[in-house]
């Protein structure tokens, strides 16, 4: 019997809990972690304002600054060939806005120092070649370069996504127009413009015939103007830039707005303008006219539907029929 009920003792003996030790030592880890990150934060020095605009100068004079960068996550709209000038249909008057906002004014002719005036130089680098100038300088605002910069880095991570086993850079063919060379434009192609947005320096042509071949094999005109159309929507979609497309072999793009580390470099326009060129701002509505004499009531009446008759009629069909000026 002694036997038996040892063995039924020993049975009955378990081992000790060990998950609420771990429990209390899990807990307080994670006191001390927590603890630590409070301390942290509280002895960080605060980011001043004058720190701001260092790191903001440093981007902007870097000439190699990348804004964005493209996102494998994006799906761009499935556009036809013939339908780019429908879907990148940002016009002057949109684009000459957000010019005058972001850029410098205007100037009358080519100066010797372009520094003085805000501007930085624009060369060939390993997102883009700028090709020969004949009416226009390279320069652009800080910001401007760094979209260009966007634009060329954006361009080659879309083409070695679809294209793995061909690189090429873009081609840029315009940038900054002072007036004069605007004069000379107009006086050579009769749709170019006086009202210009290169003249602000934010603004900029890419090619879609033209691009360089840095190595693989060769593409085709179309897929490599399907990689840039991809590109520009996508940048265009994050507000960076306004872009008109231009049936003489280029993308318009203006900059818009710009985010570097939380510094808003650019920013947007507070009120879209008119985008009809006809469109005139209507008159307020004058009060409705008492007459205290019937026949003259009458005669007034007569005088307004004749007026109406003799308006002249809508010429919009004369700017659908002809080809977008050169911006």
């Amino acid at each position: 019997m002694a036997m038996a009920r040892e063995i039924f003792l020993k049975k009955k003996r378990r081992k000790p809990l060990l998950w609420p030790y771990v429990a209390v030592a899990l807990l307080l880890v994670l006191g001390v972690v927590i603890f630590l990150c409070i301390r942290a934060k509280a002895t960080q020095e605060p980011v001043s304002e004058e720190n701001q605009n260092n790191t903001e100068d440093s981007v902007l004079n870097n000439p190699l600054a990348v804004c964005y960068s493209h996102s494998s996550k994006y799906k761009a709209p499935k556009i036809a060939r013939k339908r780019y000038s429908q879907y990148f249909d940002d016009d002057n008057s949109v684009q000459l806005a957000a010019a005058k906002r972001n850029g410098i004014k205007k100037l009358s002719g080519r100066v010797a120092n372009y520094e003085k005036y805000g501007l930085v130089r624009v060369e060939s680098n390993e997102y883009f070649r700028v090709s020969e100038l004949k009416y226009s300088v390279p320069y652009l605002v800080p910001a401007a370069r760094v979209m260009l910069n966007t634009i060329g880095k954006c361009f080659q991570d879309v083409l070695a996504e679809k294209y793995p086993k061909s690189k090429y850079k873009i081609v840029v063919t315009s940038l900054l127009r002072t007036d004069e060379d605007v004069r000379k434009l107009v006086r050579r192609n009769r749709w170019a413009t006086e009202n210009s947005c290169h003249k602000h320096g934010t603004t900029i042509d890419i090619s879609y015939h033209n691009f360089e071949k840095i190595s693989g094999r060769d593409l085709g005109a179309y897929e490599m103007k399907e990689v840039l159309a991809i590109t520009l929507s996508e940048l265009r979609s994050n507000k960076l830039c306004y872009i008109k497309y231009e049936r003489r072999n280029c993308f318009h793009i203006t900059l818009n707005e710009m985010n570097v580390d939380g510094i808003t470099l650019a920013a947007p326009v507070s009120k879209k303008p008119s985008t009809n060129v006809l469109e005139t701002s209507t008159p307020a509505k004058k009060p409705a006219r008492t007459y205290k004499n019937k026949d003259a009531e009458r005669l007034h009446q007569r005088d307004e539907e004749k007026n109406k008759k003799e308006k002249p009629q809508n010429y919009n069909h004369y700017f659908d029929q002809n080809p977008s000026p050169i911006l």
